[in-house]
């Protein structure tokens, strides 16, 4: 959808939603604090505390252009069901913690930052989006790469991170049909249209993409997901497989 530009005053209610996500999205990084208890070493807990950092720095960025969008209203708390869609947003292992967090959620925001940064007549807001995108590229690839090591030698580890995906995948559709014609009463009819692309066109981009990280086939399966969601919740047979930091610096 090329000619479609999203601009204010038109578009100000759903910047101002989307905005508002955001900030709830950058604020549970400072969760990121817990998984540094079970970093591998202390150079994946020192990328956590830049990426700390990142986050505060990004939400006080997001407040700004909530404020630039609705001067005359505070940001709205999150809804019951996108906290459903995002809970867990982190894991409890490591390997969890950098899919669910960092390849697959910041995957996700930075999908919907292309499309703004892609469809929005505002110099401000695209500039600043810019600059906060070239972090997430930082998160996803150090996420990325942290999964890519721990299930070069383990298929089940693949596939059961896969399930988890397919998680999310669901959810997100599950939201756009319950929202769908909320969206299209409630915002302008390019700002409907360019949700429909994101939870069309996105998703599936989102599928292939995860699925050749983990090198599965892009295939959607309801019994993969709730197998792997029942191993999430009893958490085996991975209990134990992480390392605290410091007690591996004082062992090497």
């Amino acid at each position: 959808m090329p000619g479609i530009k999203l601009t204010l005053p038109k578009d100000r209610e759903l910047f101002a939603f989307v905005f508002a996500r955001f900030i709830d999205g950058e604020l549970t990084g400072i969760a990121e604090g817990q998984a540094m208890q079970y970093a591998p070493d202390l150079r994946a807990a020192d990328f956590l505390a830049r990426q700390i950092r990142d986050e505060i720095r990004h939400a006080r960025l997001y407040k700004n252009l909530y404020a630039y969008v609705s001067p005359d209203s505070p940001a709205p708390e999150q809804s019951w069901l996108l906290r459903q869609i995002t809970n867990p947003v982190s894991g409890r292992l490591w390997v969890e913690h950098c899919f669910l967090d960092k390849a697959v959620g910041e995957r996700w925001v930075h999908y919907l930052m292309q499309m703004l940064i892609g469809h929005t007549q505002d110099t401000r807001i695209v500039k600043t989006l810019q600059a906060i995108a070239r972090d997430e590229v930082t998160h996803i690839a150090f996420g990325e790469t942290q999964v890519r090591a721990r299930i070069a030698h383990s298929r089940f580890m693949a596939t059961y991170l896969w399930g988890l995906y397919l998680r999310v995948d669901y959810a997100l559709a599950a939201a756009y049909r319950l929202t769908r014609s909320v969206v299209s009463r409630r915002y302008s009819a390019e700002g409907a249209a360019l949700l429909d692309q994101f939870f069309t066109e996105y998703r599936d981009k989102g599928l292939r993409e995860v699925a050749q990280l983990l090198g599965v086939k892009p295939r959607r399966s309801v019994g993969r997901m709730l197998f792997s969601q029942l191993i999430y919740l009893v958490r085996w047979p991975f209990a134990g497989w992480w390392q605290n930091p410091v007690r591996a610096f004082r062992a090497s």
